[in-house]
């Protein structure tokens, strides 16, 4: 496994909760490589973990991040459906009405950066436009 296959492995685990100490065992033996040299990858994440997400396609991740909104809020209503207890069924509606907003402005803030970037270029220029 090359550093770059690491660093988007150390992302995932990290993504999906594991612990720093965790993430660090797991791939030291994974990639073959010393365990210090995992840590210093997260020392040094500022100047890589951009680099690596840049290349990500903005419009892909966002219809990635609304898929997984959707999964939840369909998660949570088959529990709200089959829960007995009435405690379960509140922590259901809850997490449908988190996913609802979130699917909501991760669908609009798009189109508000790209009026705010809009904005940014007119201003640069000396357009003012109410």
């Amino acid at each position: 496994m090359d550093k770059v296959a690491r660093r988007l492995e150390l992302l995932k685990l990290e993504g999906l909760g594991f612990s720093q100490a965790e993430i660090v065992n797991e791939l030291s033996q994974k990639s073959a490589c010393t365990k210090r040299a995992v840590y210093k990858d997260f020392e040094t994440r500022e100047v890589w973990q951009p680099i690596l997400q840049s290349v990500v396609k903005p419009d892909k991740v966002l219809l990635k991040v609304i898929n997984r909104y959707e999964q939840i809020y369909r998660q949570a209503s088959m529990r709200l459906l089959t829960a007995s207890n009435e405690f379960a069924q509140l922590g259901a509606l809850n997490t449908m009405l988190k996913a609802n907003s979130l699917m909501c402005d991760a669908a609009v803030l798009p189109e508000v950066l790209g009026r705010l970037k809009d904005l940014e270029e007119k201003a640069k220029r000396g357009v003012f436009v109410p």
